[in-house]
């Protein structure tokens, strides 16, 4: 049996550290940097380069996704989430340049019953970016979408997906790094199926499992990451 853990949104926070575990494969969900409380950039930098050590000493237990808070700071990026560090910009952009092979991308299947991924992926932003893929199991769709990734960044951005006058991301064409959870409900790819997505990008007090949905961004209220037993 394999144990999935999934932890939530980072944003500088440390309590990461109580929820890894070496025997399990330990998926960080994106969103290292932008804290909602003030850290010290030091410390913001040290706690992201704790995680990237880890994932170097457990290179096949470790999964780090990329978020929007991630995204921003990208070369070429010109979007700016809330919070942006406009002072450290450049410097969090070299860490994620440094890192980036060490990257799986935007999304992550654990087998064919679940899909991992920043914020969630709905089924307009999969028609206008992937409308190819007609085997839309979490495989082949985590593939699909990493592989969008790598080619075109453009494709993930706030700008150009969500409606008219949408400030906040509740728009169903907005990206897996972008979409709320009431639009995701609304055009879930997988609504149709027993396929499960997990996600953060969204605050919540705790773990919260509903409709097809685990939300797992909780890290500001309480230190607990969802486990997800594969045999």
């Amino acid at each position: 049996m394999t144990t999935y853990n999934i932890i939530g949104d980072i944003h500088g926070r440390t309590s990461w550290k109580e929820l890894v575990d070496e025997s399990y494969v330990n998926i960080f969900i994106g969103d290292y940097f932008d804290p909602y409380v003030h850290i010290p950039f030091s410390k913001l930098k040290h706690n992201f380069l704790e995680i990237i050590d880890y994932k170097n000493e457990h290179p096949d237990n470790v999964v780090l996704l990329y978020g929007n808070h991630d995204y921003e700071y990208l070369p070429k990026v010109v979007e700016l989430s809330n919070r942006y560090d406009s002072q450290n910009a450049a410097s969090i952009r070299a860490l994620l340049v440094e890192s980036a092979p060490l990257f799986s991308g935007v999304a992550y299947a654990i087998g064919e019953k679940y899909l991992v991924s920043h914020a969630g992926v709905s089924q307009p932003w999969q028609k206008r970016y992937l409308p190819n893929v007609d085997d839309i199991c979490p495989s082949k769709m985590a593939k699909a979408i990493n592989a969008l990734w790598k080619k075109s960044k453009r494709a993930f951005g706030f700008d150009g997906n969500g409606d008219f006058m949408d400030f906040y991301g509740d728009s169903p064409g907005h990206s897996p790094i972008w979409i709320r959870p009431m639009s995701l409900d609304m055009c879930n790819l997988y609504k149709q199926s027993e396929v499960i997505q997990i996600v953060g990008h969204t605050q919540m007090e705790d773990i919260t499992e509903i409709d097809g949905f685990i939300f797992v961004d909780c890290l500001g209220t309480v230190a607990k990451s969802k486990h997800i037993v594969v045999e």
